[in-house]
């Protein structure tokens, strides 16, 4: 797991530096502008000309820097700057009167102080943009004219760096109304987790760590509680599988999903737990659906509840698959199972008897328990809502979890003493410690019908294997991700389908597997 750290981490970081080891902040901002003009260097290797503009703070002491090392580096540079010099923090002010002056020598750097938006159309004329305006400490709401400034740059189609943080960017959360756009981030220091979740998931681009000169082994002793996850943790954590295995002690999912009006939602969880390696999977279906899913998923056995004219399950169904609730190792349910009245007080049952071993609750069932959630006893439990389902169960606007979907996940996965999968882009998982860890693949292929139930079935099939909460949420996601990163190759992110996702995770597996 790579450790992600909070603003104010980085920010001690910085003050021992420069307290504990006398290293003068100046010396720190040079350090960092030669690596950040070095990974520019290696990433755009074609680029003949960059445009940067630069706020009055550290961030823009860091441009005025960078502007330097890339005009030593034979570049054309156009620097716009926002304020007066007297205004500048003093390194800040340091680097661009070493700027100031070099422009009076050469003839590939041009410093303009920033006076009105027509100012940014020179920036049309060069090959890449880097901002360097405000940095890790942001957080709020961008103001005039710095607001309308990004928003202009946003429009335009050059290739787009950061510096640190993208102009915008709140680094501990993720969020922001307004934000700069990047293809590459280059933060200092450590990895800030607000650079890969909410706003900064979708802006920052690729993200390079570079260093400021002293080393990173003073985070060896910096706590965290939020990670990224690798592919080496993954692997780690897929079941080991004995020669002597049997389709039983392989694994054994109940599969309560699906209904009369969504059948495909019981197939489509049931075939995934199959393919990641469940040795017997029991889909329990009202009968009218029957030939339906046979004709679909011959593999599967089927526990018919009710009569034939029973379309969704009620409370008297309980008896009818209680035998294989107390069967199966994990029971997986809510994927198309409907909202009817009676369906939402089968699951509270289902719930409050609590005669299962595990539990994974998606969709339907996270609607049946949404104004009850206080009465079940979750620590068996893997939740896996997407942002508005979570929205429904905690009483809180989709908005205004997006502001700190950290917080709102960790604070509740902890009250509830349970495992959240918290789907988005990115997913995040939370455990009952309130530790988030953030999955690393995935793409827009995955926002289609379906795909939460093949998760949803993943996560019981590796679940009823391993017998490990954690492992299994982790593993799941990453995979899931990984899959249609491997369909996205093949049939682009347009064409992915739930049922593809499913056949692609063998070749998932095997990536991983090869890896390592």
């Amino acid at each position: 797991m790579i450790p992600l750290y909070s603003t104010s981490q980085v920010r001690e970081f910085d003050s021992y530096a420069i307290n504990s080891l006398k290293v003068p902040g100046i010396v720190l901002m040079e350090n960092a502008a030669k690596n950040i003009s070095s990974s520019i260097l290696k990433k755009f290797n074609d680029i003949k000309s960059v445009g940067l503009i630069c706020g009055k703070g550290n961030n823009g002491g860091d441009g005025f820097a960078v502007a330097r090392h890339l005009s030593n580096s034979g570049l054309s540079v156009l620097c716009l700057y926002l304020g007066d010099e007297k205004e500048m923090s003093e390194d800040c002010r340091i680097n661009f009167n070493i700027l100031l002056n070099l422009s009076k020598r050469r003839k590939n750097i041009q410093l303009k102080k920033f006076n009105s938006l027509n100012d940014l159309n020179k920036f049309k004329q060069v090959d890449l943009i880097v901002d360097a305006i405000l940095g890790s400490g942001f957080s709020g709401e961008l103001k005039e004219p710095i607001l309308s400034i990004i928003k202009k740059i946003n429009s335009f189609s050059n290739k787009k760096v950061a510096v640190d943080v993208p102009t915008g960017l709140n680094a501990d959360t993720g969020y922001s109304s307004t934000v700069f756009k990047s293809d590459l981030t280059i933060t200092l220091g450590e990895l800030k987790k607000g650079l890969y979740i909410s706003n900064g998931y979708e802006s920052c681009g690729e993200i390079i760590l570079e260093e400021i000169g002293v080393g990173r082994d003073y985070f060896n002793d910096v706590k965290t509680s939020t990670f990224l996850v690798e592919s080496k943790d993954v692997y780690e954590l897929l079941p080991k599988r004995s020669k002597s295995l049997n389709k039983y002690t392989a694994g054994k999912v109940l599969s309560i999903t699906g209904s009369y009006e969504y059948p495909g939602a019981g197939i489509l969880t049931s075939k995934a737990a199959f393919k990641v390696g469940a040795g017997a999977v029991i889909l329990s279906i009202p009968e009218i659906v029957k030939k339906y899913v046979y004709k679909n998923l011959p593999e599967v056995v089927i526990q018919i509840y009710g009569d034939k004219s029973s379309k969704w399950i009620k409370p008297d169904n309980y008896d009818d698959i209680k035998s294989k609730i107390k069967w199966a190792d994990v029971v997986a349910v809510g994927c198309g199972l409907g909202r009817e009245e009676e369906t939402i007080e089968f699951v509270d049952i289902l719930l409050s008897k609590k005669e299962f071993k595990f539990c994974i609750i998606d969709a339907d069932a996270l609607y049946s328990i949404k104004d009850n959630l206080d009465k079940y006893d979750l620590t068996k439990c893997i939740l896996t809502p997407h942002l508005g389902e979570f929205s429904s169960l905690i009483k809180e606007s989709v908005d205004e979890i997006k502001k700190d979907v950290i917080k709102y996940g960790s604070e509740f996965a902890k009250k509830n003493k349970t495992t959240l999968v918290l789907k988005g882009a990115p997913t995040i998982t939370f455990n009952s410690n309130g530790e988030s860890f953030i999955n690393s693949t995935g793409n827009s292929g995955l926002a289609k019908f379906g795909s939460g139930d093949v998760l949803t079935g993943m996560v019981a099939g590796f679940l009823s294997q391993s017998k490990d909460i954690f492992s299994s949420a982790i593993l799941s996601v990453y995979l899931h991700g990984l899959a249609a990163d491997l369909l996205k190759n093949k049939k682009t992110e347009f064409g992915i389908l739930a049922s593809d996702i499913i056949n692609e995770i063998p070749n998932s597996i095997n990536l991983l597997r090869s890896l390592y």
